[in-house]
């Protein structure tokens, strides 16, 4: 027990005790605790409140000078309303290994190897297709200038349909579309051409693309997919810069400070540290399977390669991530 505990279990026993022997006595039996006789006659002239009151009463003065002219916080939101805040939770994959495409870029997409990735898929027995952003490249409706003669989105669309259609004939597998910086072109295009409609149901992306008729499962731009122990994203979600070092994997892991995964930067790098805990955290970023050398970027294929992952995920969420390059036709 503390002095003050001391004092007040005397009071409780002795309350009619004057307070200079209730004092002697505390002092007699507790003389470590207490320096002297008026040390103890003090702390219980305190709790008795011959001093607490009076530090009440200027503890009320100072409520009354400082206190607050703000309201409740309940009263705020209904004068002025709660903060906006788009709903962005994590997505939980349920399938434990995922073959994992993006960047295709549809119609700038590189024809052979986007078959060998899905070949690959299929003969190691992935459970699911995930394509990871910037399926579309939704050219004609971007803010920048434009190519004379490139496909309409419309025609972007329809060849996705048919890439769609090709797959499921082919391989019967839940697909997953996660939107990266391209496909979020749509609802930045109307937003900017005809924002009285930017919020109609069947103007969304989604709904655009007939995900639904198609089976396909949405994931939306700002999301993170949870896959066990591993967050996949597209990459966009940080900003540009976070993939201006030599080696993407090792930005995103400056950043992200966890085990990621990501495409849009179009190279295939890793980078791997653990943590003072002794946790292991590895991050990637996996190549594109469009074409290397576009007309706005003719030199790209010097940073830019094609690749793909494949991601075996466990039980307890521990994950293994085969990051493959494809060169020559080859899976390396």
């Amino acid at each position: 027990m503390n002095k003050g505990e001391i004092v007040q279990d005397y009071l409780r026993k002795y309350p009619e005790t004057a307070t200079r022997t209730l004092a002697t006595k505390i002092y007699e039996e507790h003389s470590p605790m207490f320096t002297d006789i008026e040390n103890a006659r003090t702390l219980v002239r305190y709790y008795r409140e011959t001093i607490g009151k009076s530090n009440a009463k200027r503890r009320e003065k100072a409520d009354e000078k400082f206190s607050s002219p703000f309201s409740t916080p309940q009263e705020y939101y209904d004068k002025v309303g709660r903060s906006h805040k788009t709903p962005n939770q994590n997505y939980n994959f349920e399938h434990s290994h995922p073959l994992v495409l993006s960047d295709i870029h549809f119609p700038h997409h590189a024809e052979d190897e986007l078959l060998i990735a899905l070949e690959h898929g299929y003969k190691s027995g992935c459970d699911s297709l995930y394509l990871n952003g910037d399926i579309l490249d939704c050219h004609t409706i971007s803010r920048f200038l434009k190519d004379g003669g490139a496909p309409t989105f419309n025609e972007e669309r329809e060849m996705f349909w048919q890439f769609i259609e090709y797959v499921q004939s082919n391989w019967q597998v839940p697909i997953f579309y996660k939107q990266g910086n391209h496909e979020e072109r749509w609802s930045h295009y109307l937003a900017r051409q005809v924002p009285e409609l930017f919020d109609v149901v069947d103007l969304k992306f989604e709904t655009v693309m007939q995900f639904e008729k198609y089976g396909i499962e949405h994931i939306q731009g700002r999301q993170k997919t949870q896959m066990g122990k591993l967050i996949v994203i597209h990459g966009h979600e940080f900003g540009e810069s976070v993939f201006s070092p030599v080696n993407p994997a090792r930005g995103l892991f400056l950043r992200a400070k966890s085990s990621v995964l990501a495409g849009h930067n179009h190279q295939t790098s890793e980078h791997h540290e653990n943590n003072l805990k002794g946790d292991s955290l590895a991050c990637f970023s996996t190549g594109c399977l469009c074409q290397l050398n576009p007309n706005y970027r003719p030199f790209a294929f010097t940073k830019w390669n094609h690749g793909f992952a494949e991601i075996k995920i466990d039980t307890d969420g521990s994950f293994e991530v085969d990051n493959y390059r494809i060169i020559d036709g080859k899976v390396r």
